[in-house]
């Protein structure tokens, strides 16, 4: 313990040491119950970090009773103010024996979750290595092994496929990463082909990755509490489009204008926002809304929108007034992320977080068109990634009737995402079926929007065409498309080609092929449509050369996405920006831009007429440069780019219905200060 020279003094002052120690441990036992009392305080009374802060009284004295005659007080000396990264209190504490005392400052933590330092994170982020740039910190909670195929086996160096991938920043794994393609000294370093300009850390403990709070093994991910949110959402939110829905209702049309002027604090319902730039969504702080929201546009303002159940991004999402990039704006002559970061703010500039309870869907998720059939391979791409990727082509799910929450087992019984026990009364279980109807699937309850009725089927509040008309339609040249086609008759694999867009003599053959597992691959210029197909077995891949209509494929998301389970989207041929973050516990998110895949080459074409599409940095491709007509801004290199946003961890506006890391001492130190002393 090293001490100042003035608390040298105060400590001669004392008539020995060994008074001067024993009053020191007692009032470091005081400091050590008032930061007890405070977290007490803090999780009996369902505050948010933000909140709790605003309430502590700086005057207040309290008396705490020491043994051996000895008196305790202590105090809230200091409250973080807005502007710092993370939430801390000061409390001071003072032990006193007749004339003598002495005093101990200890600094307690409240803070937001440190994941929010993490640019990535999920439990599994291998599959989504494709042709991705990542700029910031990722962190993995279960076996790291970027790109696909199996350890010492196949898809070996398959991060640098398609693109390549490139984290700039450091890795922190919870456990093993692989061996394969693995280089820990190079710069960069290489995990699996996948590249790393910062550290990589494995087997990592420390509070960056969320810890196992429920001893089951697992890191378990700070939950969006409902209790927390509803008494602790102070925001509102105005302007745009604000469509309500109740709960258990349903929307028939596309609303044109709002129904609902303002949401204060908590919307017991479903959202439909809508932001034009004339017209943008406003968001004030902290909104939390019962139900589903989805929401397109542009918003401005500073703040977050939690979603009790799923929140979906139908379109774009951008903020009006973005953060400037280091070099640019207000970061002019500013080369460091976080000194940018911290001009940003002082600037005022736009901040927005989304967040989910369940699921957040970037783009599309449908399968269905208004009759409720099933649409074509063509047009049920994202539906079917999915279902392939969350594992819903089968298998069974369980939720809670009452609000939609998807469980997990534990033991006999089952678990919400706070760890809390539902009774089996609440309890409904669905097998994941495509075959099945949208009331009884499993897809449905997790993915689509809408409640459980009291019956255990699933009432959805807006249908699959209705999304897919909010969504919209763009064109787009060199699109591409897969599908399998297992278990289908001749016949009905015809027509589910020709309903795919294909002329009526090409799905004929396609499918006699198919039919036959005649694996094989050829051009096509016929009906007016030109392009290439490839069958292995039954699988089909496709692509076609014509501009064409298609639903339109999200491409910037300005905002911050947190889910406490999963992320969900799919961009076909056309980059995607996420500028703020990407966290949830699991991710399924395909969205390699414009790139020429291993089936499109030469030695198969038969030209080199997919070349254009090999290199991504040159505008050949169509969308590597500003000004080409793909160019998606904030993505590299025509990549899924994640931009984080260095506001989070330099006092912007943050998670703050989140449970964060409350409770830790982050600093203590004896105080000579007559002003800290507690009278």
């Amino acid at each position: 313990m090293i001490f100042t020279a003035s608390t040298v003094n105060q400590i001669r002052s004392v008539k020995t040491v060994k008074s001067h120690s024993a009053l020191v441990q007692a009032a470091d036992g005081v400091s050590e119950q008032a930061r007890l009392k405070l977290i007490s305080d803090f999780k009996n009374n369902n505050y948010s970090v933000r909140n709790y802060l605003r309430t502590l009284d700086t005057t207040q004295v309290h008396t705490v009773n020491v043994m051996g005659g000895i008196t305790g007080k202590w105090r809230v000396l200091r409250v973080s103010p807005p502007s710092d990264p993370y939430g801390w209190v000061e409390v001071a504490a003072t032990a006193s024996q007749g004339g003598d005392k002495q005093t101990v400052v200890r600094r307690v933590s409240f803070g937001q979750s440190q994941i929010f330092k993490l640019a990535m994170l999920s439990e599994t982020t291998n599959c989504i290595y494709c042709h991705l740039r990542v700029r910031g910190d990722v962190g993995s909670l279960e076996f790291m092994r970027p790109g696909w195929g199996t350890e010492g086996r196949s898809g070996i160096g398959s991060g640098a496929h398609e693109g390549g991938s490139t984290v700039y920043g450091s890795v922190y794994a919870a456990r093993d990463i692989t061996h394969d393609d693995l280089d820990l000294t190079g710069s960069p370093k290489r995990i699996n082909g996948a590249e790393v300009t910062g550290s990589v850390t494995t087997n990592y403990s420390g509070d960056m990755l969320p810890s196992d709070t429920d001893g089951d093994g697992v890191p378990d991910f700070p939950p969006i509490n409902r209790e927390i949110a509803r008494q602790n959402a102070m925001g509102s939110l105005s302007g745009g489009i604000i469509y309500g829905v109740p709960i258990g209702g349903r929307i028939t049309s596309l609303p044109t204008g709002s129904n609902v002027s303002r949401v204060n604090r908590v919307y017991n319902g479903n959202l439909v926002l809508i932001g034009t730039p004339s017209n943008p969504i406003v968001i004030d702080e902290d909104i939390f809304v019962e139900g589903d929201v989805i929401i397109k546009g542009v918003v401005t303002g500073k703040g977050a929108i939690y979603a009790g159940r799923n929140l979906y991004t139908a379109g774009n999402v951008q903020v009006a007034d973005p953060p400037d990039p280091p070099g640019r704006g207000v970061c002019s002559g500013i080369s460091d992320a976080d000194e940018c970061a911290r001009a940003n703010i002082a600037a005022g500039k736009d901040e927005l977080r989304l967040a989910a309870r369940g699921n957040i869907v970037i783009g599309d998720y449908t399968e269905r068109d208004s009759s409720g059939n099933l649409l074509p391979t063509a047009e049920r791409q994202s539906a079917d990634y999915y279902r392939s990727q969350f594992g819903f082509y089968s298998g069974t799910r369980c939720f809670d009737k009452r609000n939609g929450d998807e469980l997990t087992q534990k033991g006999s019984g089952y678990v919400n995402v706070d760890g809390e026990a539902v009774s089996s009364g609440n309890v409904v279980c669905r097998r994941a079926n495509r075959s099945a109807s949208v009331s009884r699937d499993a897809y449905s309850y997790a993915f689509r929007p809408g409640t459980i009725r009291s019956n255990g089927n699933f009432k959805p509040w807006m249908d699959d065409a209705l999304y897919k008309q909010l969504l919209g339609t763009e064109r787009m040249a060199y699109n591409s498309w897969r599908g399998g086609y297992y278990g289908m008759l001749r016949s009905e694999i015809r027509q589910d080609l020709i309903d795919s867009g294909l002329p009526t003599r090409l799905a004929r053959r396609l499918a006699r092929r198919l039919d036959n597992r005649n694996s094989g691959y050829g051009n096509f210029n016929e009906g007016g449509l030109r392009g290439f197909w490839r069958i292995d077995g039954k699988t089909l891949r496709i692509i076609i050369d014509n501009e064409r209509n298609y639903e339109t494929q999200v491409s910037t998301v300005d905002a911050f996405l947190y889910a406490n389970q999963r992320i969900a989207g799919k961009t076909s041929m056309k980059p995607l920006a996420i500028s703020g973050g990407l966290i949830g516990k699991e991710l399924g998110i395909l969205a390699p831009g414009r790139y020429q895949a291993w089936w499109m080459k030469r030695r198969y074409v038969g030209s080199n007429r997919y070349n254009f599409l090999g290199n991504p940095r040159a505008s050949a491709s169509d969308c590597g440069q500003p000004g080409d007509p793909y160019y998606v801004p904030g993505t590299e290199d025509c990549a899924f780019t994640i931009n984080y946003d260095f506001r989070l961890r330099n006092g912007g506006f943050g998670f703050n219905l989140v449970k964060g890391a409350v409770g830790q001492t982050m600093s203590w130190r004896v105080s000579d200060r007559t002003t800290e002393h507690v009278q």
